[in-house]
């Protein structure tokens, strides 16, 4: 099994990449997705755990209203500035950006109604303190939502990246390819999050399209959003280039109608405090 900790957005050229490719295409829908399962109402509180470029945070704060508010934490620096940097929301709920651990979460304890975690546990070292933490700063009818994807194999455009990471005899990369589908097994998610405290724990299984709408090439530049672009951009040319030809023979199984379509799919659990 990878060291999910590993793949981290430490290279300033990877989060602004995956700002541009993946949060539109990838992580919106199933922003969108998760905050209609939770269901947050204007002038509630919702914190955003490892928010990333903000993604989840401000299409909460359009939801919560003016008499709102959002807190969203995230342990790099680098996403928090690229959330930041985005214009204001109008007749949305003011955010604040946090620095912080997903364990101990540097905010205080009963203090918000919704908290939402998209595509981040698997990636925390301690994922029981970290739904702990997050149980904690719940108020007592507060309620969470927290997503985190299945098997590799089920989402299709990042098997063709592992599939082309190892047919090139790239073997670590290809391993930490695999790091944000680590923990796919829902039924230990589920059960996990009621050893940290939440109760009425409904597991879903979710499946939304990866649509690159401009073909073969822009799929391929998405890869550059992936912590394990620098890694490939470090080796010798030869390498990168039996690299990205795999890539697009691997991209190219699904392309259809002169686009590329990939299926993502998702755990998702929804619990009380």
């Amino acid at each position: 099994m990878p060291d999910a900790t590993k793949f981290q957005f430490t290279n300033p050229s990877v989060p602004k990449a995956y700002d541009e490719f993946f949060v539109p295409r990838l992580f919106e829908p199933w922003a969108k997705l998760l905050l209609d399962e939770t269901a947050p109402r204007e002038g509630q509180v919702l914190i955003d755990v490892a928010t990333g470029p903000g993604t989840v945070a401000r299409l909460a704060a359009l939801r919560l209203g003016s008499g709102g508010r959002v807190v969203a934490t995230d342990i790099a620096q680098a996403m928090l500035n690229i959330a930041r940097a985005k214009p204001a929301l109008t007749r949305a709920a003011p955010i604040e950006y946090v620095e912080s651990p997903a364990a101990p979460l540097n905010v205080p304890s009963s203090a918000f109604d919704v908290v939402v975690c998209q595509q981040g546990l698997q990636f925390f070292p301690d994922r029981l303190y970290a739904l702990q933490e997050m149980h904690r700063v719940l108020k007592p009818a507060g309620h969470a939502a927290i997503a985190v994807w299945t098997e590799i194999e089920r989402n299709e455009i990042f098997a063709a990246i592992h599939a082309a990471l190892s047919a090139t005899a790239l073997p670590e990369l290809a391993d930490l390819m695999t790091a944000p589908f680590s923990w796919h097994d829902g039924a230990e998610l589920k059960s996990i999050a009621e050893e940290a405290g939440f109760r009425q724990v409904r597991l879903l299984t979710r499946t939304l399209p990866l649509l690159f709408e401009n073909g073969l090439e822009q799929a391929v530049e998405s890869f550059s959003a992936t912590p394990v672009s620098p890694g490939v951009a470090a080796l010798p040319q030869s390498a990168q280039y039996a690299f990205f030809s795999r890539l697009r023979l691997e991209l190219s199984r699904l392309v259809v109608n002169g686009k590329v379509v990939g299926n993502m799919v998702s755990n998702i659990i929804i619990a009380h405090a």
